[in-house]
């Protein structure tokens, strides 16, 4: 499951799992992320989940919602963008990191053994 870290001198201080197809940020009150910052539009941005990538697995897609200020992500304004693992995305003065559980599992090294056969490696999965 994928999830914004809300981020402060790099900390985390809050967590916002990204549940639904379309998620929507912004400071009206029925966004799934409301932000209180006057920087921030009312529907300021989405972040899309589309799960029709080849291997079934979900990929993340951040559209500006052509807000006043501007959808920031790792420093450049987007109007659409595609999210990776550790992306850092900022909505008016708030930072936030979005972090992809799959990102995790794609990282792990399976690691090789040696059996007493010589030139025969296992796995010990």
């Amino acid at each position: 499951m994928a999830r914004l870290l809300l981020m402060h001198d790099d900390v985390v201080i809050s967590e916002f799992e990204l549940g639904s197809t379309t998620f929507t940020i912004g400071r009206a009150l029925h966004c799934n992320l409301t932000i209180d910052d006057p920087l921030v539009s009312q529907h300021h941005a989405q972040i899309e989940r589309h799960d029709d990538a080849p291997d079934g697995s979900p990929r993340y897609l951040l559209r500006d919602l052509n807000s006043t200020n501007g959808s920031f992500v790792n420093g450049e304004q987007v109007e659409e963008h595609s999210l990776q693992d550790r992306d850092v995305l900022r909505f008016g003065t708030k930072h936030f990191v979005f972090r992809d559980e799959r990102a995790k599992e794609q990282q792990k090294t399976t690691r090789l053994r040696k059996s007493w056969i010589p030139g025969i490696f296992y796995t010990k999965d």
